[in-house]
């Protein structure tokens, strides 16, 4: 057998997986869900525990820096997702949606900067609902 004869054999699954998946995401029902399920968004409370322990844990050194800017990004991106779904709106919000899916771009210094003032900003937000 060639080189070439095992994706002679895949591309007709490829092709067929392509056109079934174009047609679901074609189809309304199929925008929605899939609109929707990147959304699938925590309570804010929890959201804000998860920023919080990422934040503390940049702050501190608390691992490697890949491992911190994982952190930090998951964290940012639920708690970007929660402010949207539950139609919450505060400063850390903001600063978690233009934030969110720029991880890779954040310096180490950025990193650490912007989990000082989430901090902030959330123990602020604790401070004011008491």
């Amino acid at each position: 057998m060639n080189r070439s004869e095992p994706m002679r054999r895949l591309l007709p699954t490829l092709l067929w997986s392509g056109l079934c998946c174009s047609a679901l995401m074609g189809a309304p029902q199929g925008q929605a869900a899939a609109a929707d399920s990147w959304r699938r968004a925590v309570p804010y409370s929890q959201a804000t525990a998860t920023t919080k322990a990422a934040a503390e844990a940049v702050v501190s050194g608390a691992g490697s820096e890949e491992c911190l800017r994982g952190k930090l990004s998951n964290a940012l991106v639920q708690l970007s997702n929660s402010c949207d779904v539950n139609g919450h709106s505060s400063s850390a919000c903001e600063l978690a949606g233009r934030l969110s899916g720029l991880d890779a771009e954040l310096s180490v210094g950025e990193m650490l900067s912007t989990s000082q003032s989430l901090l902030l900003m959330l123990e602020d937000e604790t401070s004011t609902s008491d």
